[in-house]
Parts: structure tokens; C-alpha cells; sequence
């Protein structure tokens, strides 16, 4: 009956074949009118224009999908893509659309009619299309800023250098709904990865730390996978940015940086600043985040850093705490 077939969600993957007129006259019918199909694969069949009018034709009728992938199916004709692109954005339940590798070539007309049509998107993927032009990194950046649908956007393997790096560190500053941002397999450089990476941790200073972006899982460098991405895996605003204040603190006990990190701290939140540091142990910090600090506070990349890191004990950081701190303005509020 129609409520069990409702609670049995399907997946169908149509990948590497040759979806020839014939197949596509059984298969549509099915596939528009299936009620509980709520992802079509369509990757790597190379159908061109026949088949982006075949999925065209599926996204009109069927509303109860919820993720479409066209990945490396090239859309040449600027018509079909605007015609996609149309059924994309009536769709009343489409959340996730993938369209990796399908030849726009930094086209930001092609590019421009996409997010266009993704405003109600949680889920854009755009990689492998060569997109790198400070214009375009300038569209994404006002794609990410104003919408508050999207909360996952794929941009692998494109050209995106360091000039984009600061377009989109300001897209993350100010939308910290952002869950994740995936830009590995582009062409920054260690000053591109850091601009990205200070709008997600700021140790310049514990106001600069609160400030920072919370929220957003970024991965720019396939070589630290790992270490980047944990910056904000917690998953929790108040936690993640409790680790990152006790990871800057960390990060300044030596070398006599801490009076500097402290001297706009406000005197009423100094309280919580001691018991969050007595919370943490230097095993419950992400290695990246640590090194980030580190690196960022030195202004130079550290080899020795774990070493570094781990002379300070959570008893040393409470102690530099209280001691560097500005303690006549204790006296102020008396």
C-alpha cells in the first residue's frame, strides 16, 4: 500500500552505462512518478544532451526527490542548463545537487545561473570545473554570505588561488551557518590556507578567538585533512571555541605573549576563562588546532611544535593566566 512504500526510501545509481532512447523511454516513467525514489545517481555516463533533458523531464514530475548527481555529465548548451537549472528551483523537495565535472570552465554565465537556481539548496557541489577567477570566487562569496539554506558546498579540485582565499575567509565570517566547505585540490598556498583558517581560529587575541566562525568544517589541504578539519568537528559552538581559547592560551604560555593576548579581555568574563581552563587536558585539543596557534602566534611554521606544546601543563597555563593578566583593574570595580 502507498504508507509502505512511502517508508522505504530508495537510491537508484544509473552509472557508467549508455543510456540509450530506448532505455530512457522504460526508465522515465518509472523514475518520474516513483514516490518513494529519493536519490538519483546519474555519474560519469557522458549522455550529454539527451540525458539532461531525461533528468530534466524526472525533476519536473517527481517531487519527492531529495538529491540529484550529474556528476561528470558535461552540459554544454546554456539552454539545458538553464532548463535544469529551472527544475532545480521549482522543485518543492530537492536538497542536495551535485554537479562535479561538467565542463562550465569558470563559464560565471553558466556559473551565475546555478546558484541562481540553488538558493533553497542545503547541498551544492560544484568540483572539477575549472572555476578560479577572482569574479567568480566573488559570486560564491556572496552566494554563501546571503543565503541561509546552504549549509554544504563542494568546490574540489577547481583554481581557486589565494586572492579567492580572502573571498571566501569573509563568507565564512559572516555566515556562521555553514556546516561545511570542502576547497582541497585547489591552488592555494600556505598564505591562502592561513586566511581561511583565521576566520575559523583568530588566536590574536581572546576576543578575536570568541569572535571566530564556530561553526564551519573547512578542508583546504589534502596533506592535513585531518588536522584542519577538526577545528570545528565538535559539532558545538560553546565547545569548540572553549578549546580554541585553551588552545591559545597554550600556544602563548611561552615566549611571553600572554599579557598581550589578555589586555582586552574583559574583567567580568575572567571567571569562566579559569574554570574552562581547568576543563581541558592538552590530549582533548586537535593537533591542527594546536599547531595553528602555535604557528600563528610564532608567525612561522614549527616542526618541533608537539614539543613545544606539551612543556605547558593546564596548572602552568592557570598560572601564566592570572599572572600576566592586567589584575589592577581587579581593583576598579571595588
Amino acid at each position: 500500500n502507498d504508507g509502505d512504500e512511502l517508508r522505504m526510501e530508495e537510491t537508484w545509481w544509473l552509472m557508467k552505462i549508455e543510456l540509450r532512447k530506448d532505455l530512457r523511454d522504460i526508465l522515465e516513467p518509472v523514475l518520474a512518478t516513483r514516490r518513494n525514489l529519493r536519490s538519483l545517481i546519474l555519474d560519469r555516463n557522458e549522455f550529454g544532451r539527451d540525458g539532461v533533458l531525461f533528468l530534466c523531464n524526472i525533476i519536473e514530475t517527481n517531487s519527492y526527490l531529495k538529491e540529484v548527481s550529474l556528476f561528470n555529465n558535461p552540459v554544454k548548451d546554456i539552454g539545458d542548463l538553464t532548463r535544469l537549472c529551472d527544475a532545480v528551483s521549482k522543485h518543492p523537495s530537492l536538497e542536495d545537487l551535485a554537479l562535479g565535472n561538467i565542463g562550465l570552465d569558470d563559464d560565471e554565465g553558466k556559473l551565475s545561473i546555478i546558484l541562481k537556481a540553488s538558493k533553497n539548496l542545503k547541498c551544492l557541489g560544484l568540483s572539477g570545473n575549472c572555476i578560479g577567477s577572482r569574479s567568480a570566487a566573488a559570486m560564491f562569496a556572496k552566494f554563501l554570505t546571503a543565503n541561509d539554506n546552504t549549509t554544504t558546498m563542494f568546490l574540489r579540485d577547481n583554481d581557486f588561488s589565494d586572492e579567492s582565499a580572502y573571498l571566501f575567509a569573509l563568507a565564512l565570517r559572516n555566515n556562521k551557518r555553514l556546516r561545511l566547505v570542502d576547497l582541497r585540490g585547489n591552488l592555494f598556498t600556505q598564505l591562502g590556507r592561513v586566511t581561511v583558517l583565521n576566520t575559523l581560529f583568530d588566536p590574536s587575541s581572546l576576543t578575536a578567538v570568541v569572535e571566530s566562525n564556530h561553526t564551519s568544517v573547512v578542508y583546504i589541504d589534502e596533506s592535513n585533512f585531518d588536522e584542519l578539519g577538526a577545528i570545528n568537528r565538535k559539532g558545538f559552538q560553546e565547545e569548540n571555541m572553549h578549546r580554541k581559547l585553551f588552545s591559545a592560551l597554550y600556544a602563548t604560555t611561552p615566549g611571553g605573549r600572554l599579557g598581550r593576548l589578555l589586555n582586552d579581555f574583559p574583567l567580568g568574563l575572567m571567571p569562566d576563562l579559569l574554570a574552562y581552563l581547568q576543563d581541558f587536558y592538552l590530549d582533548d585539543i586537535p593537533r591542527g588546532m594546536r599547531k595553528h596557534a602555535m604557528e600563528s602566534l610564532h608567525q612561522h611554521a614549527l616542526d618541533d611544535f608537539d614539543e613545544a606544546f606539551s612543556r605547558q601543563t593546564t596548572f602552568t597555563v592557570v598560572f601564566e593566566t592570572l599572572r600576566n593578566w592586567n589584575l589592577p583593574l581587579l581593583y576598579t570595580n571595588i
